[in-house]
């Protein structure tokens, strides 16, 4: 019996950047392995968490950087 399975989410933003929803992203499963995943599904769910634990860092390297600069500016 084939279903789907949420692997992640989109998260939409407005024009500003503030968040405007989160959007689920699914895949398709057949055979289910011992951890009720398929392999394809496990790849994916890998790749996509490497994927957005990227985003995720380069996200909170800006915030990190532009409070640093936010900082400095108000100490002058």
């Amino acid at each position: 019996m084939d279903g789907f399975q949420k692997v992640a989410y989109i998260g939409l933003r407005k024009k500003d950047g503030s968040l405007m929803l989160n959007v689920p992203l699914y895949i398709k499963v057949a055979e289910l392995n011992k951890d009720g995943m398929t392999e394809t599904q496990t790849q994916m769910i890998s790749r996509i968490s490497e994927i957005m634990i990227k985003q995720y860092e380069k996200q909170l390297s800006d915030y990190f950087s532009s409070l640093k600069e936010k900082s400095n500016k108000e100490e002058l």
